[in-house]
């Protein structure tokens, strides 16, 4: 077993809250702890396992204290602590998207072969909730039958931007509630009681930057598979918990029933055949991915349908972390 000692930047954001306490529950040993704050005051500090550990400044890190650095939240000067980090080899874990096209993705879920790749990696990249979703659907049915195309539409929650995307829905809401004016700050436009159709800037094909950052990611983990899925992103006036409807279609003949158990092999999902599945239900404080409505596509053959709801926040990032961190204490 290894000895992690972990500095975490953004400990106190929802992601890293939700770590901390996945990691307790775990039982996962740490050699040290080492909380950053780019504004920790004296005497600052916080438990983990019963033990307290004092909240350092950014400032006053010792990179050489440490062996893993995990960035969890968007900071826009962490790119100066994740250099700093890798000159002194510490295994950087970058959930803030700090520079994402330097790691490889990893998905937990997924066989050995796709995640053992951690034990000499030195930085590792959560996939983002929306490629996750995706992944854990295609990338074990993919294994077992040749897929042609993809065509897929994710509404992803406001928790996908952060926190800030849920205060912003919860200050709209209230203020549209209390027939107030209202000045959008993170999204390009009013979120509360409407509907984004499309995630990032749009494209000169129609594409936008979002859909192609997700394909791109997929595209490490399915291969050539990626190059036929067909993506629209839109956000939706929901907290927690991702939506997808998805169509697959297959070269060979294959039937419902034989559709529906390579659905049910997939890790980590369950299929959910007598109620209706919604994020409020089945998108907030669960670590599976839940599928209802599968059928057949009328008019086409090999050709099926599916809507899948997921907790983002919860089975997406914090669970890739988890995952990443279980894998280190193994190396």
């Amino acid at each position: 077993m290894a000895e992690i000692k972990l500095a975490l930047l953004g400990y106190d954001t929802d992601v890293g809250k939700a770590l901390i306490e996945s990691m307790e529950d775990e039982g996962i040993e740490l050699a040290d702890y080492i909380p950053l704050s780019y504004t920790a005051e004296d005497y600052d500090a916080i438990s983990y396992r019963g033990k307290n550990y004092q909240i350092r400044r950014v400032d006053d890190f010792e990179p050489e204290t440490a062996t893993v650095l995990l960035i969890a939240g968007n900071y826009s000067e962490a790119d100066r602590l994740v250099a700093q980090a890798r000159k002194n080899g510490l295994v950087v874990v970058d959930a803030g998207e700090v520079n994402v096209n330097d790691g490889r993705l990893f998905v937990d879920g997924l066989a050995d072969a796709d995640t053992d790749f951690v034990y000499d990696a030195d930085y590792i990249v959560p996939m983002s909730s929306e490629a996750t979703m995706l992944s854990l659907i295609l990338k074990p049915v993919s294994e077992r039958a040749d897929i042609s195309s993809v065509s897929a539409v994710m509404m992803e929650s406001v928790s996908g931007v952060g926190d800030s995307g849920t205060a912003e829905l919860a200050r709209e809401s209230i203020s549209l509630f209390n027939m107030r004016d209202i000045a959008p700050r993170i999204f390009p436009s009013q979120m509360a009681f409407n509907v984004h159709t499309a995630v990032g800037d749009i494209n000169y094909d129609d594409t936008t930057t979002h859909e192609n950052n997700v394909i791109a990611e997929l595209k490490q983990v399915l291969g050539e598979t990626a190059d036929v899925i067909n993506l629209t992103s839109m956000v939706v006036p929901v907290f927690y918990g991702h939506t997808l409807s998805i169509n697959i279609s297959f070269r060979e003949d294959i039937s419902l029933d034989e559709f529906k158990e390579l659905i049910a092999a997939a890790p980590g999902v369950e299929i959910v055949d007598d109620e209706e599945i919604t994020p409020v239900k089945f998108g907030k404080k669960e670590d599976k991915l839940y599928i209802s409505r599968i059928r057949a596509l009328k008019g086409q053959n090999s050709s099926f349908t599916l809507v899948a709801v997921m907790d983002n926040f919860l089975r997406g990032v914090v669970l890739n972390c988890l995952g990443i961190i279980r894998k280190l204490s193994l190396k």
